[in-house]
């Protein structure tokens, strides 16, 4: 057992081995800093194809609903009108860049190496997001968490503000224009404690709706929403995600492994038990690619301060309460 170090213990107490410095090689990088082999590139290009094929394919699903839609594929057999759904594509795709670009400009301030990022597909929202790798060792749990917090938050925060502007617009839409937007059942609105809130804020009308009710809204919502989902799944305190991450940093690698397999269990009960279906797919990316926690930091001993700290738990408030499903609600998306 390798017990940790914190602040204000006396190591000449514990019974254990104490905490060394170790000193390595400048030139010494973390295993998966190394050039990937043929099989790795090709998982990677394959993982990049199946991402675009989910993606398109998240987009097109949100207008199967509209009579309009339906009428021209099927009966017209005109397909141009698959172009109706690239908005929805792109705004995901935007949403995905933005969190990767975040992450980028960290990494430089942080003088941290990453690789290129490697999306995920999922048949719920498009994408799960991306898999970054670290090609350095990050100077202290500082740095790391920097790193991890920054892409979710921002793209957390990003996805509510398309939300809500999706909501408006929808609101304003013209009864004419009803017709070309995207349609879902009212029951997606209500999967999300979050993103339910904030529709019975701009469109109350909506959550007293039964959830096999189909109601239109703008393709930015639907963007939204796969962001936000994506980043609170992200966010999920596991092995090497951005979640992981944060939780490394900020209660420490031995604490991080503890809580990365609860939440795992607590993920494998959710699938079981049919509360989640999201939880079958993003579960087994995390096992067989992400379930690690991450390369050792050159200073594992200095925490971080309460203001981080702080940010760290309301960005669990936030996950927690985009993957538990709104009151009336079939299932949670955790």
């Amino acid at each position: 057992e390798d017990p940790e170090w914190r602040p204000g213990q006396d190591v000449r107490q514990l019974d254990q081995p104490q905490s060394v410095i170790l000193a390595v090689s400048s030139d010494i990088v973390p295993d998966q800093g190394k050039s990937r082999g043929k099989a790795a590139i090709f998982l990677a290009a394959l993982s990049i194809a199946t991402t675009l094929l989910t993606t398109f394919a998240y987009g097109i699903t949100a207008f199967a609903l509209n009579p309009n839609f339906f009428n021209s594929i099927i009966n017209n057999n005109d397909i141009s009108i698959l172009w109706a759904s690239l908005p929805v594509v792109l705004g995901i795709f935007g949403l995905s860049a933005f969190h990767e670009v975040v992450h980028i400009v960290v990494a430089k301030r942080r003088n941290m190496k990453i690789g290129l990022p490697v999306p995920l597909p999922s048949l719920q929202i498009g994408t799960f997001g991306n898999i970054t790798p670290l090609r350095s060792f990050p100077e202290s749990r500082t740095a790391l968490f920097d790193f991890a917090i920054s892409g979710p938050l921002l793209t957390s925060i990003a996805s509510m503000l398309m939300i809500i502007c999706g909501t408006l617009l929808t609101i304003h839409t013209p009864s004419d224009a009803l017709s070309n937007l995207a349609v879902v059942p009212a029951a997606l609105v209500k999967m999300s404690f979050l993103v339910g809130s904030i529709t019975s804020v701009f469109a109350p009308k909506v959550m007293m709706l039964s959830n096999a009710q189909p109601i239109p809204v703008h393709p930015l919502f639907l963007s939204g929403f796969a962001g936000l989902v994506g980043s609170a799944l992200n966010m999920l305190p596991v092995g090497r995600l951005d979640g992981g991450r944060a939780c490394h940093a900020v209660f420490g690698r031995r604490s991080a492994y503890t809580i990365s397999l609860m939440t795992l269990t607590l993920m494998a009960i959710g699938a079981l038990t049919g509360f989640s279906t999201i939880s079958i797919f993003w579960g087994l990316i995390i096992t067989l690619f992400q379930r690690n926690l991450d390369v050792p930091l050159k200073d594992e001993l200095s925490e971080v301060n309460d203001f981080r700290l702080g940010i760290y738990f309301f960005s669990i408030v936030v996950t927690v309460l985009t993957l538990v499903p709104f009151p009336g609600g079939v299932m949670g998306l955790g």
